[in-house]
């Protein structure tokens, strides 16, 4: 995290609790370079594109697991377009939760192209935060999942987006196959 009281706590904690293997660091996301690949990356309500530097860091890490509960997510949010959804996208509010869906299906469809057995799941009560998405990704198969990657290419397509992600990962989301 880059709050450095944010870290001083869980530092704290990590002490009493004596969990001496874990470690904490300010650092921006994309700036960080763990001296050791991490077993998780654990992101939770990092605003915007954060989520998506974190997401990833663990791909190119190869980290076994990735959890991610996003924020707000503002990347594609004046982006999307689509004449079929102009009734849709003439409303903000509409505009702003379709952005956010999309925003994590291709955060999803990457985990899984990447090789990694992803959930979307509802994490708490909705009673309880509006913001209560969480990705679960566990590093199961070979990358190169061809109908993640179909999947993703057509919503890309279709609403003429690039998503950061994609961009974070330095050309390197997609993966061919090695059948």
């Amino acid at each position: 995290d880059r709050n450095r009281e944010v870290i001083e706590k869980c530092s704290a904690l990590r002490d009493r609790l004596r969990w001496h293997e874990l470690s904490f660091q300010v650092a921006e996301i994309g700036a960080y370079s763990p001296a050791a690949a991490p077993d998780l990356v654990l992101s939770l309500h990092a605003c915007d594109t954060a989520t998506d530097e974190a997401i990833a860091m663990g791909i190119l890490a190869g980290s076994r697991a990735i959890v991610a509960a996003p924020c707000c997510q503002h990347e594609l949010h004046h982006k999307i377009q689509s004449p079929q959804f102009a009734a849709v996208l003439r409303h903000g509010i509409l505009r702003e939760r379709l952005a956010d869906i999309l925003t994590d299906t291709f955060r999803a469809l990457v985990l899984q192209i990447r090789g990694y057995r992803t959930q979307v799941v509802e994490f708490v009560s909705a009673d309880a935060t509006p913001k209560n998405l969480l990705l679960r990704a566990e590093k199961h198969h070979e990358p190169g999942d061809p109908a993640a990657m179909r999947e993703y290419s057509e919503l890309k397509k279709f609403w003429s987006v690039e998503p950061a992600i994609e961009g974070l990962l330095g050309g390197k989301w997609e993966v061919t196959s090695k059948k």
